[in-house]
């Protein structure tokens, strides 16, 4: 980039001057001096004039080619917002039931379809998940058995 650039410079400065120094000729003798006390600076000025506005900016634009390119700060997304979880409510568990034999079971008897019903009520929907489930299933299975829940 940096050739390229001087190349642009030179290259605008030969037509600068060129194109400044391509006025009106005159082919005759010059006019006699004047003899006014003001200093005429002649033609050679608006060559000046013209080749310093063309060069000034490329020379600006070929020292900003040489310089690195600034670093773009890119500014990390914002963290996710959190989702709060929601927890299911359950209604409180109500207290087990006093179970009496209807048709004279043992104790022995009833503790054994206890247990068994326990284990039934675990493959109903939503025991697992909700204590208040569970325990209907318990009563039901217990109640199918031949007791009396109150």
């Amino acid at each position: 980039m940096k050739a390229v650039a001087r190349v642009l410079i030179v290259s605008s400065l030969v037509a600068a001057h060129g194109l400044a120094s391509a006025g009106p000729h005159y082919y005759q003798p010059p006019p006699p001096p004047h003899h006014h006390h003001h200093h005429h600076r002649g033609p050679h000025l608006g060559k000046w004039a013209l080749g310093l506005a063309v060069a000034v900016p490329l020379i600006a634009i070929a020292s900003h080619a040489n310089r690195a390119p600034e670093p773009v700060y890119v500014a990390p997304p914002p963290p996710p917002v959190p989702v709060p979880v929601v927890q299911p409510v359950y209604a409180p568990a109500r207290p087990a039931p006093v179970v009496y034999p209807r048709n004279g079971q043992s104790y022995q008897q009833m503790e054994f379809d206890q247990r068994e019903c326990n284990v039934w009520a675990t493959t109903q929907q939503a025991a697992m998940a909700d204590a208040t489930v569970f325990q209907r299933a318990v009563e039901a299975c217990m109640d199918g058995r031949g007791y009396t829940l109150r």
